[in-house]
């Protein structure tokens, strides 16, 4: 966990001087050139990306320091968890479906299967399987989720506890 913390805060800086090189641009008394209005445009979308990377990151740490700590009766395994994911996602399929073609803004319930469904997702990647089932249950979710597409940091991270799992177990 310390080595997640530090490249945290390693991010931090990398943001905070992005901002104040764009702070500088912004503010400063050179005359404009052309092009400086993209490229500044640009390395604030940089410093959006990065704080997402960051926090991220962040709630990663979080997630993990809270896993010692919880109540037994709110531990859960692997597979429980998918089933749980895997009922969130099918409520949201149901919810889109009986929504008009024509719904202005989307309904509470949406934005709250979506969190909960993100939620057990995180759950899912750092959990750290004991059992054959728990570890099948991540990659199944590794499967699921991507639906073909491309991947996101969460599955490595499930793909190498699961990896971990087998080695010591062999």
């Amino acid at each position: 966990m310390n080595t997640q913390i530090a490249d945290a805060i390693s991010d931090a800086y990398d943001i905070s001087s992005i901002l104040r090189v764009c702070i500088r641009s912004l503010e400063g008394d050179a005359p404009e050139q052309p092009g400086d209005g993209a490229a500044t445009a640009h390395t604030v979308k940089q410093a959006n990306y990065k704080v997402g990377d960051l926090i991220s990151r962040l709630e990663l740490v979080e997630l993990r320091g809270e896993r010692p700590d919880e109540d037994a009766s709110q531990r859960t395994g692997a597979v429980q968890l998918l089933d749980k994911w895997q009922a969130a996602r099918r409520s949201r399929s149901a919810l889109m479906q009986e929504l008009p073609d024509d719904h202005g803004a989307e309904p509470a319930e949406l934005s709250e299967l979506d969190e909960n469904i993100e939620w057990l997702a995180e759950r899912i990647t750092c959990f750290e399987p004991k059992t054959d089932a728990d570890a099948a249950a991540m990659l199944e979710w590794c499967v699921e989720d991507c639906a073909g597409q491309l991947l996101c940091e969460q599955y490595p991270r499930a793909q190498k506890a699961v990896i971990e799992y087998l080695r010591a177990k062999a």
